[in-house]
């Protein structure tokens, strides 16, 4: 069976190649048929340019992105945990198709509700990532919340700490188009290099934020996420910071605050529930797929661009060089 895959075999690259798929799937594996994928503007787009330490621009492995995938199975084996015709969103790269056996990642995979469309639930990989972050934070009902960037994942992660119950919300970012979407959603938005900015974010949090959630992923933007948190705040590091941290001192910066910093990568969600704690990725999955079935969750409007597989070299480029201008970018499967 002959699929279609983004490949990246060079920085600043991305080919769309042709890749031979079995004509069935492993014992307890599935095919599935892309609908739509979401670019991730944060690592895929860093591993494009070579600034991970994955990826560097001496690396020769070829890189293959893709991590936010919604389709259709279209190929079962009688011990896979889907059937043929269910929809499902889930961490498989970008590709017309794709086929997967390995039990930990179809664990992390999720059916799609009626009324979720592919692009929508394309979303629940990045949204994920979020809600790990806003679970990290532990929120209470009226906590003060600040997300640092106001991209794709800081929107989602403010949507969702406004959901668990934090008031009020803001976020803050340098680009005026992404502060005007997320005036859109509903929230305050704040440049701090302004100083009428810096002033109105004082008086809603005079004495700090009880959350602080890192969403840039820059080291410049460390410390001062530490410094915007109150007495025994909880800082919540949701960007992939990569890179030396420059003026950091943590006596000053964490220790005479008594703050907490947590890491929330997606990869410290729990493999497998247990009584303690049971939001797995693919429950958390399961449960943001309800939210945007429920209308609750917004992420349609958090989409700029829908692009065919012919045009993803140009969306990755778009998404380095004019990150104002572009937020998601889907790709559609279905356009040649």
């Amino acid at each position: 069976m002959l699929a279609r895959q983004l490949v990246s075999r060079a920085v600043r690259q991305m080919d769309l190649e042709p890749v031979d798929l079995p004509e069935e799937p492993a014992p307890g594996g599935i095919i599935a048929t892309a609908g739509v994928t979401l670019i991730s503007p944060g690592t895929e787009v860093a591993n494009y340019l070579g600034r991970t330490t994955q990826r560097t621009p001496e690396t020769t492995e070829p890189y293959v992105p893709g991590y936010s995938f919604a389709g259709v199975v279209t190929a079962a084996h009688p011990d896979a945990p889907f059937r043929v015709g269910e929809r499902i969103a889930g961490p498989l790269p970008h590709a017309s198709a794709a086929d997967e056996a390995r039990p930990e990642r179809l664990a992390r995979m999720t059916r799609i509700p009626d009324g979720v469309s592919d692009t929508e639930a394309a979303f629940t990989q990045l949204a994920a990532i979020a809600l790990n972050a806003v679970r990290a934070g532990e929120l209470q009902l009226g906590q003060r919340v600040v997300v640092v960037g106001a991209g794709l994942v800081g929107l989602l992660a403010a949507q969702l700490a406004r959901l668990n119950g934090a008031h009020p919300v803001v976020t803050l970012d340098l680009m005026p188009e992404r502060r005007a979407r997320a005036v859109q959603l509903g929230f305050a938005s704040f440049d701090t290099s302004d100083p009428a900015d810096e002033a109105a974010l004082h008086s809603l949090a005079p004495d700090g934020f009880d959350v602080v959630i890192e969403a840039t992923g820059s080291p410049m933007a460390f410390v001062p996420a530490l410094r915007l948190a109150a007495r025994g705040g909880r800082v919540v590091l949701l960007g992939s910071t990569r890179g030396a941290v420059p003026d950091f001192s943590p006596y000053d910066d964490i220790h005479l605050k008594g703050l907490t910093v947590v890491g929330a990568h997606v990869s410290t969600s729990p493999r497998q529930a247990t009584a303690r704690d049971k939001w797995t990725e693919a429950e958390n999955r399961r449960v943001l797929l309800e939210l945007i079935a429920e209308g609750r969750l917004d992420v349609a409007s958090l989409v700029t661009d829908t692009v065919g597989p012919h045009q993803a070299s140009a969306a990755f480029d778009d998404l380095a060089d004019r990150p104002a201008e572009h937020l998601g970018i889907a790709i559609d499967w279905s356009r040649p």
